[in-house]
């Protein structure tokens, strides 16, 4: 309602008093609703021609950074986040007219990538960021190879020195900047030329959005951004946008039914792709149709965790301990990725096995395993299409009962030593990482968006908490990029999409050292977040690899690079100076009043920070801290 009353306030279809009306009914105050009065005054001498529904937007005499404004408004893009410099300036100036754009400020590059990429999940909209020359490229690269992992749509436009100061090495001027960022994006390029800008612009947003989505990193100088354009035209979202979803061909839809039905004992795999684009009911459908067990992902490809965790078939993670005695016989890969027939010695599936692969990140398909009927679209409309093929067979009532009753007492065969574990355990200090995320499965908004960096201690998440994004259940957002200090910021980001619901960020403390200047932004906009570290007080998964090594390390008990507790680290103190509060539990009587406090914070609008010592697990747990 708002967009479409700007439009005709710009276009002299609505009085300004029509206007005033229309905002205050929409529930904007009468002081931003002058705002927009007076920035639309400001722009009607400059635009002939503006309207949502699909016309061109002719801008005369506007600078760089209106055209950019301008164009992220035809988009849809409400936030920009960003770190700027200089060489932005004509970019930034230009948003002081533009108040239902905002810009959304970080502290550094890093964690702005990462509010834009947890932004970008939650919405389905392609996010927009801004940092300054190499100096912040450099500063985003890890957490843009974040964003091309996960195939998230963002475009990341970075200034470069006035073109008069390209090649005499001005200040931050580097030849080939745009090269940075070239194996992990779409498309790496610059707008030199102030006459390219807006189509530049708008290739920029199209391809980034476009299947499979991914970052994109547009380049523009300084004085394309502060100079004027004579005329500018920039063509609509509307009249740009990329088609939609690869349908599955007929005969691709009636094989793969075919396959199911004659299968004996087929898995269903929930894929990196279902909880990002859709399918994970429709894959709960054919199990059900079919009697047939699921997984997730494998643990090792940090896939979301989104199909129901209480579906009575779902095994969790793919891992090689939840192979039943009887083999699978076929095995549907719903936009899965990174698996293959072996894994330190234990196949994960049997190689006799037939494989169906369903997705559209090319990168990952048949990557080092065989696949029998590979279909090159999206999972979702495919698993549809499958379903309602097998709803047209006869199926075998009886071999779907015994899968039924199979696969039900796998489930619990599968989770009787998880639940044994943490029987055992429950009492044990330091706080054992499987009673921390069996507590917060408890504590939690079944609601919530749970966004998780928790690196070793992500699989005691996987094990307790509850998902079910599909059903009005929690959301699952991880990394599978690598690159650490993703999860504070994206869960900041996610709130800022999705600022309705709890948000909650389940890192561990190195991953929390790397991203925390995120909770400046998010009290700096009021974004509550609760952030829950699992403080093993060191690098625990390099301590597994030297420990894995059975060389000096393993039988000295010195774990070189380690431990990051000498000098210990305040996390809640580090967290007090960006305005947030918090505190550190150590007792585990303690976590369950904690979290309460937390998540009485979280409702009343206040970020919180819960640092809980944790005790080490795996190789190396029991060696002493060193570090001389």
């Amino acid at each position: 309602m708002l967009r479409e009353a700007t439009f005709g306030l710009v276009n002299g279809d609505l009085s300004r008093r029509q206007f005033l009306v229309l905002t205050k009914a929409a529930g904007v105050s009468a002081a931003a609703a002058s705002q927009l009065v007076g920035a639309a005054s400001a722009q009607n001498a400059d635009i002939d021609a503006l309207a949502p529904g699909g016309d061109f937007i002719t801008l005369k005499n506007a600078t760089g950074g209106k055209i950019t404004s301008e164009t992220l408004r035809a988009w849809g893009v409400t936030h920009v986040f960003g770190n700027t410099g200089a060489y932005e300036a004509g970019f930034v100036d230009a948003l002081v007219d533009y108040p239902d754009i905002q810009y959304v400020l970080g502290l550094h590059e890093g964690p702005v990538v990462a509010m834009a990429d947890g932004y970008a999940r939650i919405t389905g909209k392609t996010a927009f960021v801004n940092v300054h020359s190499i100096t912040g490229a450099a500063n985003a690269l890890g957490l843009i190879v974040n964003a091309h992992a996960d195939n998230s749509p963002i475009v990341i436009s970075v200034g470069f020195s006035a073109s008069s100061g390209e090649n005499i090495g001005v200040f931050t001027e580097t030849a080939k900047v745009e090269s940075i960022a070239e194996l992990y994006t779409k498309l790496s390029f610059r707008a030199s030329n102030p006459d390219n800008l807006a189509t530049s612009l708008r290739r920029s947003m199209r391809l980034a959005s476009a299947t499979p989505p991914g970052p994109v990193f547009l380049g523009v100088n300084a004085d394309v951004w502060s100079g004027k354009i004579a005329k500018t035209r920039i063509i609509p979202a509307a009249r740009s946008a990329p088609a939609g979803p690869l349908h599955p061909g007929s005969d691709d839809i009636e094989r793969a039914a075919m396959m199911l039905a004659r299968a004996r004992n087929p898995l269903l795999v929930a894929g990196a792709e279902l909880p990002r684009w859709g399918g994970l009911n429709e894959l709960a459908a054919i199990a059900d149709r079919l009697g047939a067990v699921v997984s997730g992902d494998t643990s090792s490809s940090r896939s979301a965790m989104g199909f129901p965790s209480n579906h009575p078939r779902y095994l969790g993670a793919m891992r090689a301990r939840i192979r039943p005695e009887t083999e699978f016989d076929l095995v549907v890969l719903a936009g899965a990725s990174r698996l293959s027939l072996a894994r330190r010695g234990h196949p994960l599936i049997p190689e006799q096995a037939q494989i169906i692969e369903i997705g559209v990140r090319e990168e990952h398909l048949s990557r080092g395993y065989p696949v029998d009927h590979l279909i090159y679209a999206d999972a979702r409309l495919t698993l549809v299409g499958i379903d309602q093929h097998l709803s047209t067979m006869t199926l075998d009532r009886a071999l779907i009962e015994r899968r039924q009753r199979e696969g039900e007492a796998l489930k619990k065969k599968t989770r009787a030593p998880i639940a044994a574990t943490l029987q055992k355990v429950w009492d044990d200090a330091p706080i054992a990482p499987e009673r921390l995320a069996a507590e917060i499965d408890r504590a939690i908004d079944p609601a919530a968006i749970v966004v998780t960096e928790g690196v070793t201690s992500d699989r005691y998440i996987w094990e307790h908490v509850q998902f079910d994004q599909e059903n009005g259940g929690r959301r699952h957002l991880i990394s599978s990029g690598g690159s650490l200090g993703w999860g504070v910021g994206a869960a900041v980001g996610a709130k800022f999409g999705a600022p309705d619901k709890s948000v909650y960020a389940l890192v561990g403390d190195g991953s929390f050292q790397f991203g925390l200047q995120a909770l400046w932004t998010a009290q700096r906009h009021k974004k509550a977040i609760v952030v829950i570290i699992f403080n093993n007080l060191a690098y625990q998964a390099n301590r597994w690899a030297i420990a894995g090594l059975k060389g000096r390390g393993a039988k000295t008990g010195r774990y070189v690079g380690i431990n990051i507790n000498d000098p210990a680290i305040d996390h809640v103190a580090m967290a007090s100076g960006y305005g947030v509060a918090g505190e550190r539990v150590i007792d585990p009587g303690d976590i369950a009043a904690a979290l309460a406090r937390a998540g009485s914070a979280s409702r009343e609008g206040r970020s919180y920070v819960l640092d809980v010592v944790i005790a080490k697990r795996g190789p190396g747990a029991d060696a002493e801290p060193w570090h001389e």
